[in-house]
């Protein structure tokens, strides 16, 4: 079950930082004259779009031999080897340049932060909130702050201007899940129907537009390709397919069967920068291995991919999209496809 509990994690990493009052010094230093070097294992990955930060999630050792360890969030400067302990198991979204929004992974009262490089820039005071998604259209960050109480999901999302700071309330159906397009700037929430399922778009100011029958929502970096939400596997695996965004036109196929005969397949991620590329994790059931590969939707086929398990050290795209980013011998690597 690697390939299950490994793609849980980065799932719900998919969809998800705050600022302790005790942290350490910014500045501190690793290793001397190796940037690159990180001292404890690795769990969770994001890379900053200019490649020169990563957020980390880390299994830190306490001083105090014979206590547990803790899971800890730090952003570390790949030219300095600078770093900065940002707090205890914290999730991060990448946004522009090298600037990070940290948020807590649970639902929260405390202000979601806007991190550039090592410094905080500012805090947002939303209240109560859940989640976090960015929109790369618009540069806003979008947050769950409101959830029925009968239903499972959201039903108010709050935009985030990170620039002006400025807040809009969004009313939408009860719902679990966002996706966006980046060349229009329009986002997407679920809507269930009673058999099947659709979507509410949005402008990207948060007007609602109109309710979809299909809920194709989950685009690619240009918006040529796109998923059905249920590829991003909130409740567990399940079938899905790629699209393409203007036609509907099915191109490839993954169904979930567990039959013991039937090659298994768990999206991760659309590359950044690059329509045709994404990151999944499969399970084989020739040669009974998991893996995690990069398929190209153009040429219809799995183009690299690498021995995967539940205690791998992660693997994500760079910021740029030009290669994949992982852990080696305690060391960020980067590399090219």
């Amino acid at each position: 079950m690697g390939l299950r509990s490994r793609s849980r994690t980065a799932a719900a990493l998919l969809i998800l930082f705050l600022i302790p009052s005790c942290q350490r010094a910014n500045g501190e230093v690793w290793k001397d004259s190796d940037p690159s070097y990180v001292p404890f294992p690795v769990q969770n990955l994001m890379v900053a779009s200019d490649n020169r930060f990563v957020g980390l999630t880390l299994e830190e050792k306490p001083e105090q031999p014979g206590t547990a360890t803790v899971r800890a969030t730090y952003i570390l400067d790949l030219k300095t080897g600078n770093h900065r302990r940002v707090g205890a198991d914290l999730m991060l979204i990448s946004t522009v340049d090298h600037q990070f929004i940290s948020f807590e992974t649970d639902t929260s009262s405390n202000a979601p932060t806007l991190i550039n490089g090592l410094e905080t820039v500012r805090t947002f005071d939303i209240g109560k909130h859940n989640g976090g998604f960015w929109n790369p259209a618009t540069k806003i960050a979008i947050f769950e702050t409101g959830w029925p109480s009968n239903a499972e999901g959201f039903n108010t999302l709050t935009l985030v201007n990170l620039e002006s700071g400025a807040l809009t309330k969004v009313q939408t159906a009860t719902a679990e899940l966002i996706g966006a397009c980046r060349t229009t700037g329009h986002f997407y929430t679920e809507h269930h129907f009673e058999n099947s399922e659709g979507a509410d778009e949005y402008d990207p100011a948060g007007k609602f537009l109109s309710t979809l029958r299909s809920d194709l929502a989950v685009y690619s970096a240009g918006c040529k390709y796109v998923l059905p939400f249920i590829a991003l596997s909130l409740h567990g695996p399940d079938d899905w397919a790629i699209y393409d965004a203007q036609t509907h036109a099915k191109l490839a196929d993954f169904p979930w069967n567990e039959d013991g005969k039937s090659d298994l397949h768990w999206f991760q991620a659309w590359n950044p920068q690059d329509d045709s590329l994404l990151l999944m994790h499969s399970s084989l059931a020739a040669t009974k291995m998991d893996t995690l590969d990069v398929y190209d939707v153009g040429r219809q086929k799995v183009v690299k991919s690498w021995p995967d398990s539940a205690d791998a050290s992660p693997t994500v795209w760079s910021g740029d999209g030009k290669g994949t980013v992982t852990v080696r011998d305690h060391h960020i690597v980067f590399e090219p496809l």
